[in-house]
C-alpha cells in the first residue's frame, strides 16, 4: 500500500520511496523504465525489478518484476566497482557472474583489491588496476534518522561505489561523505 500526499506549492501527488525518498509517480516510472540501461553506470540499481515502479509505469514494460520471496530473478546485479553484470554481449563475462562480499563486487575486482592491499601483484610489481582505492567515512540516513559518521570496512574506488554499498543496506535512505584516506596509509596504521 502506497501513501500518496501533496506538497505545498508543488502540483501533483508524491510518495516516499524506500531508497530514493520523496518522488512523484511519474519520476518513479521514468526511473523504472531507464533502470536496465542506467545500472552499468551505477545508477538506479534499486529500481530494477521494483514492483512499485512497475505499477507506476503501467505494467506494460518488458522488465523483470519484483520476485516473490525466495524466488530467483532473471536480472543480475552488477559489480559495484567495475559495473559489469555479465549481461553485455561485448564482455568476456557472459552469463553467470559471481558476486562476493555480500553480493557487492565480482571475483576479479576482489582479487585486484587484495593486490592493492598487499602492495604487489602476482608478478611482484606494484598493482595498476584499482590502485586508487581508498577508505572513506560515510554518514547516512536510516528510518528518517541521521546516523553518525561510519568508516567503511572495505576500500572503494569512487563515491558511487561507496554510496551503492551503503544503499544496499536495508533502510538506508541517503548518504553523506565525510573523509577519504589512501589504502596504503590505512594499512600501515
Amino acid at each position: 500500500m502506497i501513501d500518496y500526499f501533496e506538497v505545498a506549492d508543488m502540483p501533483g501527488k508524491y510518495f516516499i520511496c524506500k531508497r530514493y525518498g520523496t518522488m512523484s509517480p511519474e519520476a518513479c516510472a521514468r526511473n523504472y523504465r531507464s533502470a536496465p540501461d542506467a545500472i552499468r553506470s551505477g545508477r538506479l540499481e534499486a529500481c530494477l525489478g521494483c514492483a512499485i515502479g512497475h505499477g507506476h509505469a503501467g505494467g506494460r514494460e518488458h522488465v523483470v518484476a519484483a520476485p516473490a520471496a525466495g524466488a530467483v530473478t532473471r536480472s543480475k546485479p552488477a559489480c559495484l566497482r567495475c559495473r559489469r553484470s555479465g549481461r553485455e554481449s561485448a564482455s568476456r563475462l557472459i552469463g553467470r557472474m559471481r558476486l562476493i562480499r555480500q553480493h557487492t563486487i565480482c571475483v576479479s575486482c576482489y582479487n585486484r583489491e587484495r593486490e592493492v592491499l598487499r602492495g604487489r601483484n602476482a608478478k611482484g610489481a606494484p598493482p595498476r588496476k584499482w590502485a586508487g582505492l581508498y577508505f572513506t567515512h560515510i554518514s547516512y540516513v536510516k528510518a528518517g534518522q541521521p546516523r553518525r559518521c561510519e568508516r567503511l570496512a572495505v576500500p572503494v574506488l569512487d563515491r558511487i561505489e561507496a554510496a551503492l554499498l551503503m544503499l544496499r543496506r536495508d533502510g538506508v535512505q541517503s548518504v553523506y561523505f565525510a573523509a577519504r584516506e589512501p589504502v596504503r596509509s590505512a594499512c600501515a596504521a
